[in-house]
């Protein structure tokens, strides 16, 4: 759940400094899969793989040389727009071509971004492919000198060899996995239904992911939270249904239309799906809400008749307005943001909301502007050396996510409360947060989702903070969203259990 920026893009950051040139050597590719990222390509031998799809040459400490090759479930027009805050560009550059490998068709740019000490060159190319629904992405970056020479040596090369990566299914998965569509309207969801062993009927559960554009499996950089769920409940008697978000993968819609209410009907259109057939018992059909799903989660809990449990992983018990307060302030903290800095953000924050929920675009500009020029001002002197010029660099920012936040995502998600819909649910409830969390905290949603259910008069409901744990429930340190990539990706071992006894409490499943 990342309210502050809803891109699903990984980052791929350029290195706004300088460097001697370095004197070409022989480059030597070697072979490379990326199962994240679903992928299979080619590398330069000796690069340093610093996760996340991004491969450094780091022939010293200020190479801004880099190779990336990513992939996101969305079409390449979707994915454009995430690209130009992080190129400095307000508008899609022109293509300078097009290329066709062997398996897909790229569309080519060349973009020069200016750095405060010169130019930095880049190659970049997307190329979507129908079958698995995704664009893929390969970046490099580098110096003006040696542009001609990787762009020749690694760059062409990754073009020819990347393809999709299709993970093969284990041949011993004591489980089913069915590919289903599931109709609500004119939009028709991709998913993936898990079936137990044996003829069920079974208990089932509905998996609704958290904010911006997920597919079936919520991947979130290398962690793939849905997956994980899937197989441990599934393992344990649950049937389980994820899909692609509308609009992402090979589910059709527009997902930068839609609020968390339309994100509610497709949860509804699954649970109606999962009604119509022989092998799910209909008096136990359940919702998992991650994030933002969690919001799902309420709005269902109290109106859907057909749900017989919910779950709020990580979901907010609190209005938007407030969870992004606490969200910014933690994060902020945990990255140890000077605390003048933490301040300005604070007092920020309510009068940009103020200004989306008016829909008055010229004011949340301006107020973007005045802010980031503002804490700008406040960071060391080497910072805004790196920056440059602080205006223009105060207008790029405005430029770039003035337009995201003038949204009905953004005015639905601020002022609705779960909390009210919660005060509403009868029906068995768990609520799972971690102490790590910095994004949905515990403190403030945990004490209120116990408070809702009380008012609802509630008595089949638990509220477990799991401790060390972060907004993915993995096992943390500081929690901070830029540690995700670096920890396992798993679980933490409370977190899955914790389920399935409860499931076991509730007489969903049996006790082993």
């Amino acid at each position: 759940m990342k309210y502050v920026v809803r891109l699903a893009i990984t980052a791929m950051m350029l290195m706004l400094f300088a460097i001697p040139v370095l004197a070409q050597e022989t480059i030597t590719l070697k072979p490379y899969t990326d199962n994240n990222f679903a992928l299979s390509s080619v590398v330069p031998d000796g690069w340093t793989d610093v996760g996340n799809g991004l491969f450094r040459r780091a022939k010293s400490a200020a190479d801004i040389t880099l190779l990336a090759q990513q992939s996101v479930p969305l079409a390449a027009d979707k994915v454009m727009p995430m690209m130009l805050p992080q190129l400095g560009l307000t508008e899609a550059p022109e293509s300078v071509g097009g290329y066709q490998s062997a398996t897909l068709a790229w569309t080519l740019y060349k973009v020069d971004v200016k750095a405060p000490s010169g130019t930095i060159a880049v190659d970049f190319a997307l190329a979507e492919d129908k079958e698995s629904g995704r664009t893929f992405i390969v970046l490099l970056q580098t110096t003006q000198d040696e542009y001609d020479a990787l762009h020749k040596a690694v760059f062409q090369p990754v073009l020819e060899a990347l393809t999709p990566y299709v993970e093969p299914t284990a041949e011993d998965m004591p489980y089913a996995q069915e590919e289903v569509s599931i109709k609500n309207g004119g939009i028709t969801l991709a998913g993936t239904l898990t079936l137990p062993e044996g003829d069920g009927p079974f208990p089932a559960i509905v998996l609704v992911t958290g904010s911006g554009p997920q597919d079936r499996d919520e991947t979130i950089g290398a962690m793939k939270p849905f997956r994980l769920i899937a197989d441990g409940l599934t393992r344990a008697g649950v049937a389980v249904l994820r899909w692609d978000d509308r609009g992402v993968g090979k589910s059709t819609g527009d997902f930068e239309k839609a609020t968390s209410a339309d994100f509610a009907s497709d949860a509804s259109a699954a649970i109606d799906y999962l009604l119509t057939r022989d092998d799910i018992n209909a008096d136990q059909i359940g919702l998992l809400g991650h994030s933002e799903g969690g919001i799902i989660a309420a709005i269902l809990g109290a109106t859907d008749k057909h749900l017989a449990f919910i779950i709020s992983m990580a979901g907010p018990a609190v209005s938007g307005a407030d969870v992004l307060l606490q969200q910014n302030k933690r994060i902020l903290e945990a990255e140890d943001t000077p605390a003048d800095v933490v301040k300005a953000q604070l007092d920020f924050l309510p009068k940009l909301f103020e200004k989306i929920q008016a829909k008055d675009a010229e004011a949340i500009h301006q107020l973007t502007y005045d802010a980031t020029l503002a804490q700008a001002k406040l960071l060391p002197a080497d910072k805004q050396k790196e920056i440059g010029n602080l205006e223009d660099y105060a207008k790029k920012q405005a430029d770039n996510t003035a337009g995201t936040l003038n949204t009905d995502w953004w005015r639905f998600f601020l002022s609705y409360n779960p909390g009210k819909d919660l005060a509403k649910t009868t029906i068995p409830a768990l609520a799972i947060y971690g102490t790590l969390d910095t994004q949905v905290d515990a403190d403030q949603n945990a004490p209120a989702f116990e408070a809702a259910m009380k008012e609802a008069g509630n008595t089949h409901y638990q509220v477990t903070v799991l401790p060390k744990a972060n907004h993915l429930m993995q096992a943390a340190t500081t929690g901070s969203p830029s540690e995700y990539a670096k920890l396992k990706q798993e679980f933490t071992p409370d977190f899955l259990p914790t389920i399935i006894d409860w499931f076991t409490k509730q007489g969903i499943i049996k006790s082993a």
